[in-house]
């Protein structure tokens, strides 16, 4: 059973995780860390990452920049592995999270869509053919997501 920690529980994704992981046997929602417990999560919330009792085996992070790299913090203390799903990093961030990534397993994606990180695979092979033409991937959302577009996928062909 793997024991999982969902950073940024109370948001959209966090909650549809949430939804998700109650699907698996082998996976069990051992509690939640969002900047506020609303009181409607079958699971633990907590507000204060020093008041986390679970030993959870991964943590998925689908929340904001700061909270992000104050539960990275957490994560390399506890040796906790990371999937970062969470946007709009700065590079003092990017640098923090790839310095802690040769501490603990981390998996970063700005974006988690299949379909997305197929066409930027397909792009970047497409790049190679198209000699002194810059392509690029724009990205939108749902009308909630804080930060979008996500990110701008650059592709400069040479």
């Amino acid at each position: 059973m793997i024991k999982v920690l969902i950073n940024g529980c109370n948001g959209r994704m966090g909650q549809v995780l949430a939804k998700e992981i109650d699907r698996f046997p082998n996976l069990l929602l051992a509690c939640g860390f969002d900047i506020n417990d609303n009181g409607i999560n079958t699971f633990p919330v907590y507000t204060n990452i020093n008041d986390i009792k679970e030993k959870p085996d991964v943590i998925v992070d689908f929340s904001v920049p700061i909270a992000t790299v104050n539960i990275l913090k957490y994560a390399v203390n506890s040796k906790v592995p990371m999937v970062i799903a969470t946007t709009g990093f700065t590079d003092d961030s990017l640098k923090e999270i790839n310095e802690s990534a040769k501490i603990i397993p981390i998996f970063k994606s700005s974006n988690m869509s299949y379909d997305i990180n197929l066409m930027k695979k397909v792009v970047a092979e497409v790049a190679k053919s198209l000699k002194g033409t810059d392509i690029e991937i724009v990205e939108t959302h749902h009308n909630r997501k804080i930060d979008a577009p996500s990110r701008y996928c650059y592709y400069p062909c040479r």
